[in-house]
């Protein structure tokens, strides 16, 4: 049972739309691509998932809490008797595992997945605690791209490659958990934990007026288009949508990448390329958002 959807990150936002509206460091566009790899394989992931029918819970992309100290969670299965933690890495071509440590074929030395899940392992154990449950906690590194190789001295239990995820997901299913109250209870505490706001200190600089104007595809991010009176057409890629939807889309972009800027009219008109009116744009902002006056401007915020 899919308790939490997965979404992508904030971090993966801010850089999807920066790297349509600007010309992003080559050190933040391969922090871009990661993210995107990294999404099409947990992605892939879940497919898998989904198909062995769990019958425990599961929540997907969890960031939790624990002491002033940020952790993420890739996959999280509930059974009645235990948790299943993965953490999914969409590698490419050879790795080597020696002196408990990763290495590219070049040499490259990378973090080391198995000090990561030890450390979301403890984090998510203490939350638990916290909350009351001591359920054990089952932690397993997927490797889901097919074609990466991993080369070590030793075989390791928490490594799980891409052949041999059915058959791991095929014997928890045989074993059919029965949901239990309990069990819905710690994961929707989880869930309520969840911090989808959260902002890494790393992430790059930028100023609205670097930034291109105008409505991007939310399939090809093209600024291309067309319209009717009502609909939205993407040049580009053919996607279609309301005029409205495609605002409504551009405003939450805008209170994404600028959270501590008061959304006016004017600037939500300038950030769709002043291509609808400001008075069409003031409608949504109304309908959608608090408004407050004051005596210098009107501005809005969440409700």
């Amino acid at each position: 049972m899919l308790l939490k959807e997965r979404t992508k990150s904030v971090t993966h936002r801010i850089l999807e739309s920066l790297n349509y509206r600007m010309n992003l460091p080559d050190e933040e566009k391969i922090k871009y691509e990661n993210q995107v790899k990294g999404f099409a394989g947990e992605k892939q992931f879940d497919v898998c998932m989904s198909r062995s029918h769990q019958s425990g819970l599961i929540l997907n992309d969890l960031v939790l809490n624990h002491r002033d100290t940020v952790f993420q969670i890739d996959s999280l299965l509930i059974t009645t008797d235990a948790v299943y933690l993965y953490e999914v890495k969409n590698y490419a071509s050879s790795y080597f595992y020696r002196e408990e440590s990763f290495f590219t074929e070049s040499g490259y030395k990378i973090l080391n997945p198995l000090r990561q899940i030890d450390r979301s392992m403890t984090f998510l154990y203490n939350v638990m605690l916290s909350l009351g449950y001591r359920l054990p906690i089952h932690p397993l590194i997927v490797f889901i791209d097919p074609e990466f190789n991993l080369y070590s001295l030793l075989p390791n239990k928490l490594f799980l490659f891409s052949n041999q995820l059915p058959k791991h997901l095929n014997t928890l299913s045989d074993q059919n958990f029965p949901i239990t109250d309990k069990q819905v209870e710690l994961g929707k505490k989880l869930k309520a934990l969840h911090n989808e706001n959260y902002r890494p200190d790393n992430l790059p600089i930028y100023h609205f007026d670097q930034l291109q104007k105008g409505i991007l595809c939310p399939i090809c991010f093209s600024t291309s288009y067309r319209d009717t009176r009502q609909t939205y057409f993407c040049t580009a890629c053919g996607h279609k949508e309301t005029i409205i939807s495609a605002i409504e889309r551009s405003i939450v972009e805008f209170r994404l990448l600028f959270p501590d800027s008061l959304m006016t009219t004017n600037l939500i008109y300038q950030w769709c390329g002043a291509i609808y009116s400001k008075e069409r744009i003031r409608v949504i902002l109304k309908t959608n958002y608090h408004r407050h006056l004051s005596r210098q401007m009107t501005y809005y915020s969440e409700k």
